[in-house]
């Protein structure tokens, strides 16, 4: 058999073997030795079997594999060519390790007599992303060997396999490449390989199990806490349990909880551990149960060190990340297997309606709080109120996604929030919003100057797709969480932390073909908020980094003032 043809067999044998495990999507970043994936990919594009985007900056199109991934919940395909081109993956996939995002990641590479002895543009790509992929798999060279053939389809198939199974997370297949790298086209995608087929068990726990801990819960004021959770999770049987139960629900804003029409939500609680007032003596709890990820309050996991009350983690990912380490029992199950199956105890007087009436003070005085100027509290509450219904928002890390669990409380309106939280770097959000954006309508980005200065390249994405996002911009010049850190008075602050870039952020949109609009004021945002989206538009809010920790230590004392009147 010709070179050509092996080379045709193989590329048609690895699509295959990703359709039929239901890939539909890929994210391309050119290059020569990925030449014939790449024609393969475009030609499954053309014939509307695949979703495919191509950008140019390997970084940027690894995060916007993950924005897809993420907000979608299905594996995407990441491909590239050989050398640098995969490490400059790596950031993402760091990140959809840590959050369980299911990337499958495939790097093309030099044949094995072109590797270690100085080819261009060859590197060791062995195991090259080491521990923060769930697998690693070293394809053969295309070959006429049928077992060899056979081998190629299996391990493609059992890597989508692992990536979507629990845990959740990025799989990488390398795989080495002769010239000549040009397959005779049009490929044919005719033979249908065996699919590998993975039953789902219906997840459970013995009765005896079951019975003990609806004996530990009974009689007892609890609590339930919500972490991060972005796979899409039926919240039906845990909202009808807490209710009954009258059990109020910690929403971290990750866990698609907030904006639920349920007495039981609670949504405020970080601003209320944050003021270390004695009536938090009074919301102790007798037990916990905790779902989700690393929940964003660093007040919450304070508080339940200080606690020391026996918590219950539903953990299907059998991984017991607690960085807190107050977690007693394990349970294997998902959230809604497990409300499903354990019975609710009987209410106890007044412990839901204590937590509601504090929940309504601090709403009642952030919504009293008058500013003249657009202070960086105020953007979130903008946000709960002049989001489009069901709008998917995509936050940064730093400061946006503290703001937003504090000041971000939605309630009777429903919305889609995204962050990457696994390794919390602000490296790959507007990509990561553009992944996002291929697949929906009303998105949003919330993001810092920093963030936003560090992945400009991914702005490209969305002339090129015709995606529409509204960028929100906090300008402050800087790194802004900073200065809430006892750094943040020496000497060389400013110029080792502070780091400002003074952007010009309209001559950033010019460059990207983005409308661009800057408000000054609280009336300027609310109209651009309000202004239908078309394509790309990058809305610039000026704000003063010192200001901002004034506004948000005065916030936190009127309010702590003010729930010390009523509760103490």
């Amino acid at each position: 058999m010709k070179n050509t043809q092996i080379l045709t067999n193989q590329v048609t044998n690895i699509l295959n073997a990703l359709l039929i495990q239901g890939v539909h999507d890929a994210v391309l970043a050119p290059g020569s030795r990925s030449t014939p994936l790449a024609l393969g990919l475009a030609q499954l594009a053309r014939e509307h079997k695949i979703n495919l985007y191509v950008d140019v900056d390997e970084r940027s199109a690894a995060f916007f594999a993950l924005g897809i991934s993420k907000t979608t919940a299905k594996p995407v395909l990441l491909l590239c060519t050989s050398g640098t081109a995969a490490a400059n993956f790596y950031p993402a996939i760091c990140e959809a390790f840590s959050s369980h995002i299911p990337l499958i990641v495939l790097t093309t590479d030099r044949p094995p007599e072109l590797t270690k002895i100085g080819a261009p543009q060859a590197l060791d790509q062995d195991r090259f992303y080491g521990h923060q992929v769930k697998k690693f798999v070293q394809l053969p060279l295309a070959s006429d060997n049928l077992n060899e053939r056979q081998y190629t389809n299996f391990m493609v198939q059992r890597s989508v396999i692992q990536a979507t199974s629990v845990p959740r997370g990025p799989v990488h297949l390398n795989l080495p490449l002769r010239k000549p790298l040009m397959p005779q086209l049009p490929l044919s995608f005719m033979e249908q390989p065996k699919k590998l087929v993975r039953s789902e068990m219906k997840p459970s726990l013995p009765t005896a199990e079951i019975t003990a801990l609806s004996t530990t819960f009974s009689d007892k004021r609890g609590l339930i806490i919500m972490g991060p959770d972005e796979t899409q999770t039926d919240y039906t049987a845990l909202l009808h349990w807490a209710e009954k139960a009258e059990w109020p629900i910690l929403a971290d804003p990750l866990s698609q909880l907030r904006g639920y029409d349920s007495k039981c939500i609670i949504s405020t609680y970080d601003i209320l551990l944050k003021t270390q007032l004695s009536l938090l003596d009074g919301l102790k709890p007798d037990v916990i149960i905790r779902s989700g990820g690393t929940f964003v309050s660093a007040a919450l996991g304070t508080w339940l060190k200080q606690i020391d009350v026996p918590v219950y983690y539903l953990d299907p990912n059998s991984e017991l990340n607690d960085y807190t380490e107050t977690l007693t029992n394990i349970l294997p199950l998902p959230t809604s297997s497990f409300f499903e199956l354990c019975p609710y105890p009987a209410p106890k007087s007044d412990w839901l309606s204590k937590w509601n009436r504090i929940q309504k003070t601090i709403k009642k005085n952030l919504a009293a709080i008058n500013s003249d100027h657009l202070v960086e509290p105020l953007i979130p509450q903008m946000l709960e109120h002049y989001l489009p219904v069901k709008a998917h928002l995509f936050i940064s890390n730093s400061m946006p996604i503290r703001d937003i669990d504090s000041y971000f409380l939605p309630q009777k309106s429903f919305h889609y929030l995204y962050c990457n939280r696994g390794a919390n770097g602000i490296d790959g959000i507007i990509s990561s919003a553009l992944g996002m954006s291929s697949k929906f309508q009303n998105n949003v980005l919330l993001t810092g100057d920093l963030a936003f200065f560090h992945d400009m390249n991914g702005l490209m994405m969305a002339e090129r797709y015709h995606l529409q996002l509204r960028v929100i911009v906090i300008n402050n010049n800087g790194g802004g969480i900073f200065s809430f850190l006892p750094q943040a008075n020496t000497t060389d602050f400013e110029n080792v932390f502070g780091t400002p870039q003074n952007l010009a952020l309209d001559l950033v949109a010019q460059l990207f073909h983005a409308e661009y609009i800057k408000v000054q004021n609280i009336t300027d945002c609310v109209q651009a908020l309000q202004k239908p989206l078309h394509g790309l538009e990058i809305i610039e809010i000026p704000t003063d980094r010192t200001t901002n920790v004034s506004v948000h230590k005065a916030m936190l004392q009127a309010i702590a003032q003010k729930l010390s009147e009523e509760f103490c």
